[in-house]
Order: C-alpha cells, then sequence, then structure tokens
C-alpha cells in the first residue's frame, strides 16, 4: 500500500507542478475532456465484462489501499508457532486464536481439519478453493489492464472531436482556442489515466495476486503438517524452502 501511494502521490506532484509551471494553467482543465475519456473508458469497460468481473476489480482496489499485505515470513512464524502448539492444544484451541481468525484461509484450513476431513480432501479442497481467489484477482487485473488501453483511445477520440470542431468552426477564430483545448487535453487525461492509473493499479494487482497465492501454498502445506502431527522442525524446514519464490 505503502508503495502505491507513493506513486500515485509522486505522479500527481510531478504533473501538477509541470502544469503550474505554464502561465497559464486554466488551458488544463477541461471538464468536457474528462468526461470523453473517464466517461467514455468507464462505459467501454462495462460493456467488455461482466458485473461479476467488475465487483472482482472494485475489490481488488479496494484492498490495494486498504488491505495489509501478508507477509510469508510472518505466515511462516505463525504456522511454526502453531504446529507447536497442536502437540499440546486441542485443535478447537488454535481455531480460536487471535492470528489464525485474522487469516480466512487459515482458517478455513485448519477448520476443515478439525472436522476430521481426510488429508487429501483437505488439501483439494483449499487448492480449489485457493485457485478460485487467483483467477478473481487475474480477472480484475485483467479488468484494468483493459481500462489502460480503452483510455488513450478515448483520448485520440476527444482529439479528433476537438478538431473536427475547430475545422468547422474555422471561421470563427474565437472559437478555435476551446476546440484546440479539447483536442489536445482529451489526449493528455487519456495518458493520464492509463500511465498513472489504469496500468499501475493492474500490475500492483497482478504483483498481489502471485505473492498471495505462494502464501495459500505455503499454509496448505503448514495446515498438513499440523494435521499429520509433523514435529514443528520438520514443518519449518517444509515451510522455509517457500521464502526465496516469495520474497
Amino acid at each position: 500500500m505503502k508503495t502505491t501511494l507513493l506513486g500515485i502521490i509522486s505522479g500527481i506532484v510531478v504533473i501538477v507542478i509541470s502544469v503550474y509551471l505554464k502561465e497559464d494553467r486554466s488551458f488544463f482543465i477541461n471538464l468536457q475532456a474528462l468526461l470523453i475519456t473517464l466517461g467514455g473508458t468507464t462505459a467501454a469497460v462495462l460493456i467488455y465484462f461482466s458485473s461479476d468481473a467488475i465487483k472482482y476489480a472494485a475489490k481488488a482496489f479496494l484492498e490495494i489501499f486498504t488491505k495489509k499485505q501478508m507477509s510469508a515470513k510472518k505466515i511462516i512464524d505463525i504456522l511454526i508457532e502453531l504446529s507447536k502448539e497442536s502437540h499440546y492444544s486441542d485443535i478447537f484451541d488454535l481455531l480460536n486464536m487471535d492470528a489464525v481468525k485474522k487469516i480466512p484461509f487459515l482458517e478455513k484450513g485448519l477448520t476443515l481439519v478439525a472436522d476430521d476431513v481426510q488429508p487429501t480432501q483437505v488439501k483439494s479442497i483449499l487448492v480449489r478453493n485457493s485457485r478460485t481467489i487467483s483467477e478473481k484477482k487475474r480477472v480484475a487485473e485483467r479488468v484494468f489492464g483493459v481500462a489502460g488501453s480503452f483510455a488513450p483511445m478515448f483520448g485520440m477520440m476527444g482529439t479528433i472531436i476537438g478538431l473536427i470542431s475547430m475545422l468547422h468552426q474555422v471561421e470563427d477564430p474565437s472559437a478555435i482556442p476551446a476546440a484546440m483545448g479539447l483536442a489536445l487535453v482529451t489526449t493528455f487525461y487519456g495518458l493520464i489515466l492509463a500511465a498513472l492509473v489504469f496500468i499501475p493499479i493492474s500490475g500492483k494487482i497482478r504483483d498481489r495476486n502471485h505473492i498471495n497465492t505462494k502464501i495459500r501454498e505455503i499454509i496448505i502445506e503448514g495446515v498438513l503438517s499440523i494435521q499429520r502431527g509433523d514435529n514443528s522442525q520438520i514443518t519449518k524446514e517444509r515451510l522455509l524452502g517457500y521464502v526465496s519464490d516469495v520474497e
């Protein structure tokens, strides 16, 4: 979340400073251009994707700013501690631990163990659940990626509209600046939306999805190790093999 906010703020600051270095700053503010670019991109995305895909994208976007990224090392520490506790405590005691309640996927896995589900079925259920989560995130990533490709197109559309308007009013010199402003600013807005918002958000969702998929693999291995009653040191060695792949 920190890098995302830092990147967005840095981008906005650079653009604002660049704009303010110009004498006539009002030239960069054009509501009609913003409506064409943002409104057109939104409409195209709504046509392109299903309502479920839009929901996945909205959820993934909010999670970037509201949900702290899990650390693989922290997850491993929790699983090792659970492995140690499992030799002295009941599985239901593990489920009542705050660390478990904060991680739904881990809680789901331990709940299956508590319900005496066979190890092969526990793994099958968790793997299928993990794949479903990953697929939803890939859909969310694609929504923002497609939006990033649409934004410059609608920026260009605004440019064409502005040029047509300018040519239509060529006999009225006073109307040319407004038409030219629309022609140029829509492209400007389209590029900003694509390069500073949609494409970077798509990349962030992809990056987080990759990390979280690996973390869920760690959790699955940890849950199965706890179910087998493995020694905590064996559990630790197995789980640490995943760290280099994640961090």
